[in-house]
């Protein structure tokens, strides 16, 4: 890799980092786009892929340097006493079995269809987040005691499917979860679904790690991982992702909700138009 492709993703690993820790999120929606386009360019890359490879090896280094940046962000929360444990357990190990399947959807399958169905998703819930107001931050904030077993197992399958099929941790489906499905305040919805999507991305890596192994008999476990990119997002990430919780926990009730709402509609438009493209043009 170049000292342009190190700087790159360096750069990029700083700012998933940073929106990682705030949102609770993983970073993957930042580093799959960046790695399509900096796979599609061995001058930066340093590696001659095919453009069928160069989507999986994206999704599976992006799921790599996730597993630290939400273990370190996690660690970060719960020091504050903001990760919710039961809601992570439940999701956690529901996660586990979907995202086997989805990593190898993914591997196999065109997920344009999907990925524009989960864009509209993302919409949806951002226009919620808009339209409720203050309902939305009062709805949340009405934690329930027991934890729903049903909405969590559900929840973290749903996670678990499209953390590995995406590319992208699993917050996007878990933070809609957490609000709307078990009611955990907005407060500490970042925290906690840092701490769910450690359990997807670990799984969907390992799943990417068996498929490579089986798919390339000459190589090895690690053929669809980029290292050097790994390594060079993490250094960024891990050292960006302290300002997240730093700023969410002095950002008041009203401004997390618009946050998360803007989060969801710049990428469900971005995902859903993305694919349907790509849809259209075949």
């Amino acid at each position: 890799m170049t000292v342009a492709g190190w700087l790159a993703t360096g750069a990029v690993g700083l700012l998933a980092g940073a929106v990682s820790g705030l949102v609770g999120i993983g970073g993957g929606a930042i580093m799959v786009p960046f790695l399509y386009f900096f796979l599609a360019h061995p001058e930066l890359s340093g590696a001659q892929l095919s453009p069928a490879d160069q989507a999986v090896v994206a999704h599976a280094t992006s799921l790599l340097v996730i597993v630290p940046i939400s273990l370190r962000g996690a660690w970060l929360y719960n020091r504050a006493r903001l990760v919710e444990w039961p809601a992570v357990w439940r999701m956690g190990l529901a996660s586990v079995i979907t995202a086997v399947l989805g990593a190898r959807v993914a591997v196999v399958v065109p997920g344009e269809l999907l990925k524009v169905v989960f864009g509209i998703f993302l919409l949806v819930v951002s226009a919620r987040l808009l339209v409720g107001g203050r309902r939305a931050e009062l709805h949340s904030a009405e934690e329930r005691a027991p934890l729903p077993m049903g909405r969590a197992l559900a929840g973290g399958a749903a996670v678990g499917f499209f953390s590995a099929l995406l590319g992208v941790g699993g917050g996007l489906v878990a933070i809609p979860v957490l609000i709307y499905g078990l009611h955990i305040s907005l407060r500490k919805v970042s925290a906690t679904s840092l701490a769910v999507i450690t359990f997807t991305a670990l799984t969907g890596v390992i799943a990417y790690g068996i498929s490579g192994w089986a798919d390339h008999a000459s190589g090895t476990a690690l053929t669809y991982f980029h290292l050097p990119a790994c390594l060079g997002l993490a250094v960024g990430a891990l050292v960006a992702v302290p300002v997240g919780p730093f700023i969410q926990q002095r950002m008041p009730t009203h401004a997390l909700r618009w946050l998360f709402a803007a989060v969801f509609l710049l990428l469900g438009l971005r995902i859903a138009a993305g694919n349907l493209l790509g849809l259209l043009g075949r």
